[in-house]
């Protein structure tokens, strides 16, 4: 059985992707219903036999009125209302850049994913002791802090405390961002980016 080897939500997604790019495109749902390998290849194998060649098309949907969260995000909501919001569903990510940098192209990088994913612009509010999602507009921006650490004799501790600060600096998730960055320069040609996410807007997949 799938789960009982440790499959979870995130896993079977990516299975069901791989069964895909195979030709078949099977429900989700197909391996819950059918999560050992015998009886999933049988329902892979029905699919390739009925299936038609055509997939529906895929429309936006509307973002006027109420939100949904999905359940992971309800469950992150319910954990930040029960014991406030923690650091523990934070999500950073650091990289060291050799040779020049361009602050302004890094900033509008940022800014275009912010725009263009309607996910990353999520900030969860309580109407009537109900969470619902709101989107923040297209134009927010990323926040970006920039510290230049080149003439301070301690850089190296100096490096660890920021990025620290940069990582566990705590989110609300009611006026968001919950995604931000931090710059730190160490050398005119070396610097480190601090990018940081909360949970409820983003899985390691992702």
């Amino acid at each position: 059985s799938f789960f009982a080897l440790g499959g979870h939500s995130l896993l079977a997604v990516r299975l069901m992707n791989r069964v895909s790019a195979l030709g078949a495109d099977v429900p989700l749902a197909t391996l819950f219903a059918s999560p050992t390998l015998a009886a999933f290849a049988t329902a892979v194998e029905a699919q390739w036999h009925h299936g038609t060649d055509t997939l529906p098309e895929i429309t936006p949907v509307s973002r006027e009125g109420h939100l949904p969260l999905s359940f992971a995000q309800q469950r992150l909501w319910f954990l930040a209302q029960l014991d406030g919001v923690s650091r523990t569903y934070h999500m950073p990510l650091a990289w060291r850049v050799h040779g020049p940098l361009n602050r302004a192209a890094w900033q509008q990088a940022l800014d275009a994913l912010l725009a263009r994913h309607d996910a990353l612009r999520s900030v969860f509010v309580s109407v009537e002791g109900q969470p619902q999602v709101q989107l923040l507009p297209a134009d927010t921006g990323v926040p970006m802090s920039w510290h230049d650490l080149r003439d301070v004799p301690d850089a190296q501790a100096q490096l660890v405390r920021l990025s620290a600060e940069a990582a566990q600096a705590l989110f609300d998730l009611a006026h968001g961002p919950l995604l931000r960055a931090c710059g730190i320069q160490l050398s005119d040609d070396e610097h480190v980016l601090v990018l940081t996410q909360h949970h409820i807007v983003s899985d390691g997949w992702s």
